[in-house]
């Protein structure tokens, strides 16, 4: 069995990556209604979101469907939906736009950092374990926020910002490493 990564790009994995981005719309409409109850459903997709980016790292390991598209879609498909959920935290819940500007700055170097290492080594980095931390604490942050739970969403954003950065800190040394 090859653990070397395939260029498919119709592979489980990567169709629970696209599946978040589209059901990104569905999400604003449920989400922005008045009515509290249409709320339930947008918490559903943010459930499934979280379970699907866990399962599509396991599934592409498991299945051996781990691929070179995969290993781009997947961050970007988190970065665009966890970006797109802040975007609605800031202008429906009022989430502080400084939170949402430092998160999208470390995930937007993080795509860079990739895709130059995947320019130079023709390959790219993979997830690390406490990225993936970072970014079940960040989903926490932006269900808090979604929700308006408060003050518990007040109480934990500065924590899991400082967070989220210090992980960027660690892909960025990893991909000053791997450019050599």
């Amino acid at each position: 069995m090859s653990t070397e990564p395939s260029r498919r790009f119709w592979t489980i994995p990567n169709v629970l990556s696209i599946s978040r981005l589209a059901l990104l719309p569905l999400f604003f409409w449920l989400m922005s209604q008045a009515d509290r109850s249409y709320w339930v459903w947008g918490g559903v997709l943010i459930v499934y979101g979280i379970i699907s980016d866990i399962l599509d790292g396991f599934l592409a390991r498991k299945l051996n469907q781990i691929t070179e598209v995969g290993k781009l879609l997947d961050p970007l498909s988190d970065k665009i939906t966890a970006g797109a959920v802040a975007v609605f935290c800031v202008v429906m819940r009022g989430m502080p736009p400084a939170a949402l500007l430092i998160a999208v700055a470390r995930d937007l170097a993080l795509v860079i950092g990739g895709r130059l290492v995947w320019k130079k080594a023709g390959t790219v980095p993979g997830s690390m374990f406490v990225g993936k931390l970072a970014a079940l604490f960040w989903a926490i942050n932006l269900l808090c926020w979604t929700f308006d739970w408060q003050p518990t969403a007040g109480h934990i954003i500065w924590p899991v910002v400082i967070f989220y950065v210090i992980t960027g800190a660690l892909y960025a040394r990893r991909v000053v490493h791997l450019r050599g």
